[in-house]
């Protein structure tokens, strides 16, 4: 985890980088890393996703509220200015609120918190969308993409479980005791991560330990690879021990 303030910045800085990166681009074109959305259903989608989760936050919601979209102004000269509105909004009711504050989440962090940093990362990697869109993915800090790493892996683990099975995400991520292990391979930077494959869902911890297979990287490679944002055969991936097992959970990583 990162410090609040860092999240606050972050997430302002990847919403301006989102703006200009969408509003170069011809409203129609299409996201070849979400093959059914247009630029448009992208800016869509992420600008929604701020404003229900703001409202959530502002109301202190204990309950899910339902997922109404905003459509984006008709303009992309105008999406930076709207997309930096949702952002902006929430934010403010996170620090109105306080951090800690309890409000519904469907993880087991239940504070208004979460949802910037769910919102960032959501947006970070959406980010990446675009910018392959345009034609070549950009720079991250390294700690940020680890703790989007993090945030992926946490998703996994919760949507992998019987409960969430309807969902149709990550389903295919149980296993009978296999183990990965994802190292950040960036200078400075001691970041891994040992999933299981447990009967129940994949289970995870930070730290290193014994894996039937293990892949380094550097982090913005880890990110995009989990997130099926990077062909693992483009990234800069070294992996040993039992590939198939890593090739089987990047194939089943789908949500």
């Amino acid at each position: 985890m990162l410090a609040f303030d860092r999240y606050v910045t972050e997430f302002a800085t990847e919403t301006r980088r989102l703006g200009e990166v969408t509003a170069a681009l011809p409203a129609d074109t299409p996201v070849p890393t979400c093959p059914e959305w247009t630029v448009r259903d992208l800016v869509t989608h992420v600008g929604s996703g701020h404003r229900v989760a703001a409202g959530l936050v502002e109301q202190r919601l204990s309950q899910p509220p339902p997922f109404t979209p905003t459509d984006a102004p008709q303009e992309p000269a105008d999406w930076p200015e709207w997309l930096a509105a949702g952002a902006a909004r929430l934010t403010a009711a996170v620090r109105d609120a306080g951090p800690e504050c309890p409000v519904w989440t469907w993880q087991d962090d239940r504070t208004a918190g979460f949802w910037l940093r769910r919102m960032l990362h959501d947006e970070l990697v959406h980010r990446y969308d675009a910018e392959f869109a345009a034609g070549a993915p950009g720079p991250v800090a390294p700690d940020l993409a680890a703790d989007g790493v993090s945030d992926i892996l946490a998703c996994a683990a919760r949507l992998s479980t019987p409960r969430y099975a309807a969902r149709g995400a990550f389903t295919g991520l149980a296993g009978t005791g296999e183990t990965l292990l994802f190292e950040a391979t960036d200078p400075g930077l001691d970041s891994a991560w040992l999933v299981t494959r447990a009967p129940e869902g994949a289970v995870w911890r930070t730290g290193r330990g014994p894996a039937d297979v293990r892949v380094a990287a550097p982090a913005r490679d880890l990110l995009l690879v989990l997130n099926r944002r990077l062909d693992p055969q483009r990234a800069d991936l070294s992996v040993t021990g039992n590939r198939e097992l890593f090739a089987h959970w990047v194939a089943q990583s789908t949500f």
